[in-house]
């Protein structure tokens, strides 16, 4: 567990230094992030809370001190610090193309690492099956719209410049639950394949995490 630790902060710094070779105020322009020049600090929203990136060190933080702490060295805040830094020096605001499609069939995918995108939908399927109604209220806490797919079907942003739907089909008498995650075919000019694929799994902790503490 300590060597795949240090893999993570690892990867987290490595891409720190590629952020730090890109302009601040292109990269705000192409993610919808906001830069500050005097506090050399942007502002961006990943899964409907707000993130603040320092310049050019790299550093994240959230924005609610109310919530998580992120600078905690986890490897599941890790992960998150990555995406962040990652999307920041790589999209490029090509525009959607409201083409919906499973990860598998993006462009460049292969099948490298749809395990990953996988374990995504089991995740949905296996919390969510028999809860359509909490599988909303998780959504409406991170910012979905309904999306008319499945029994239900919601659109939420990752970041500004990529959605994500989610799909879910409950499960009854004669049929098992089911889910799909399915991207903007857009997606990997904002994001790096392997990234998109590693959110599959991230948007469903999310949901599922929401989820839990609507229960509570």
């Amino acid at each position: 567990m300590e060597d795949r630790k240090n893999n993570y902060e690892f990867c987290y710094e490595s891409l720190c230094k590629e952020f730090a070779k890109h302009n601040p105020e292109e990269m705000a322009q192409k993610s919808g992030a906001k830069y500050d020049p005097e506090k050399k600090q942007f502002t961006l929203v990943y899964l409907n809370k707000e993130y603040l990136i320092s310049y050019p060190e790299g550093r994240v933080t959230i924005k609610d001190r109310n919530e998580n702490e992120i600078s905690a060295n986890s490897n599941r805040n890790f992960i998150i610090k990555s995406l962040i830094i990652s999307y920041l020096h790589r999209c490029t605001n090509s525009g959607l193309e409201k083409k919906w499609v499973p990860f598998r069939e993006l462009e460049g995918v292969g099948h490298a690492y749809n395990g990953f995108s996988v374990q995504g939908v089991n995740k949905l399927t296996q919390f969510f099956g028999d809860k359509g109604e909490l599988f909303l209220k998780a959504g409406a806490k991170l910012g979905a719209k309904k999306h008319p797919a499945g029994d239900i079907g919601l659109e939420i942003n990752i970041f500004p410049n990529v959605p994500v739907v989610l799909i879910l089909w409950l499960g009854d008498d004669e049929f098992g639950a089911d889910a799909s995650i399915l991207f903007d075919c857009s997606s990997p000019k904002e994001l790096h394949v392997e990234d998109l694929a590693g959110l599959c799994s991230m948007v469903a902790d999310e949901m599922i995490r929401v989820a839990q503490e609507i229960l509570e």
